[in-house]
């Protein structure tokens, strides 16, 4: 959580429907298709990406987007949706759909290449509520400091009720809030803002990090939040579930995931539950069993995992990514941290970066003068206040 890494496993935050585990065979310079997306009826936009994922020998990973596609969703078989590309290889849905429970859904595109892609077709199937959250302190959690010390953490737990009319198939995914109070880091520089007016109560012009020669090419300058700031960070692991053997019992003690504590500020988490087609969970499964469960090294290497998206005209071509619909019940849950009996915590800035901020002086007077900086929102910080924060 600490550190935004660039793995495997980072795209899960994106639903973790488009992740590839390594193959001795496949080539360097070889190119797969990469595809991410659901259909649910949360409220929201929605989105597919699609990409290009190739391996090389300067980048294992590098990826570029699939622009200027023709992408769609077939519902029911016959209603056609046309997708708009709004940034390169993001495909959105109209502003106002939202999937429905029962009703059945197929991806599929055609590149400006003319290669057509098909997915399987997938039923939107109901699930339960979340009934309760909750968290337990945990002095050894699963990350560790630099030298092996483990972090401790907040286990997140639900209890919900699993219908016993049918066989269900369970994906959770989450996303924290936690507290920034620093916004800005300049590099050999300074933040600049200016007041439009009146001076000290109207508008300001974010000037941002303005460059400055005098400095060391390796100086930071770190400068607090203007007003309250959120840090968001999702889920990098699959957790999925089948009932199996216990349909129709009530689940007590689901573990959800294991906040590492960086700070004593309270956090959020929104815990979403999805209901998933008996193909889609063996897809994650099969990735939870290759990837996330691997041992070592010494293992024999898994193979790739393809979802169900097809090249039409090359059903051999490898396409990672599955294209599910699910249903989402959503718990917001606030760990006000407050059984936190123990440990010394040096806050979510140092656990992100490993330093201490470095504020800037003016006048030879500490903070004197400093500018704040602004909370800029994107998918990874937002400026506002988290639904259920306050509950």
């Amino acid at each position: 959580m600490s550190i935004r890494r660039i793995s495997l496993t980072s795209l899960i935050a994106l639903l973790v429907g488009c992740v590839s585990s390594y193959d001795p065979e496949l080539s360097l310079n070889s190119s797969l298709v990469v595809v991410s997306g659901m259909v649910t009826d949360l409220p929201g936009q929605q989105a597919i990406t699609l990409n290009r994922s190739r391996s090389n020998p300067d980048s294992v990973a590098a990826s570029t987007a699939i622009t200027n596609a023709r992408a769609d969703v077939v519902i029911n078989g016959s209603e056609t949706l046309q997708l708009n590309e709004s940034t390169p290889g993001t495909y959105l849905f109209p502003a106002t759909f939202r999937g429905q429970v029962g009703n059945r859904y197929k991806l599929r595109f055609r590149t400006a290449e003319g290669v057509q892609y098909e997915s399987s077709e997938e039923t939107m199937m109901a699930v339960p509520p979340v009934e309760r959250a909750y968290d337990e302190f945990t002095l050894r959690g699963p990350k560790q400091t630099a030298d092996g010390t483990p972090i401790p953490a907040n286990d997140i737990y639900i209890d919900f009720a699993d219908p016993g009319s049918s066989r269900n198939f369970y994906l959770w995914r989450w996303r924290l809030y936690e507290i920034q109070a620093w916004c800005a880091t300049c590099k050999q520089g300074r933040y600049i803002v200016r007041d439009i007016g009146p001076v000290g109560a109207g508008p300001i012009e974010v000037i941002g990090c303005v460059p400055d020669p005098s400095l060391s090419v390796t100086n930071l300058f770190d400068y607090t939040c203007r007003g309250i700031c959120w840090d968001i960070f999702y889920n990098t692991d699959i957790n999925v579930f089948s009932d199996i053997y216990s349909n129709g019992q009530r689940q007590v003690g689901r573990k959800i995931a294991s906040i590492p504590i960086y700070q004593r500020d309270p956090a959020l988490i929104v815990i979403e539950q999805l209901s998933i087609s008996p193909d889609a969970y063996r897809y994650y499964k099969l990735f939870v069993d290759q990837v996330q469960n691997t041992g070592t090294l010494a293992d024999a290497p898994p193979a790739p995992i393809s979802g169900n998206i097809k090249n039409l005209s090359n059903p051999a071509e490898n396409v990672i990514g599955y294209f599910s619909a699910s249903s989402v019940a959503v718990n917001q849950y606030k760990i006000n941290r407050k059984n936190v009996t123990t440990g010394s915590y040096r806050g979510l800035f140092y656990a992100q970066t490993g330093r201490i901020p470095n504020v800037e002086v003016l006048s030879g007077q500490y903070g004197v003068g400093v500018p704040s900086a602004i909370c800029v929102p994107g998918r990874y910080r937002t400026d506002q206040l988290p639904p259920g924060w306050n509950q």
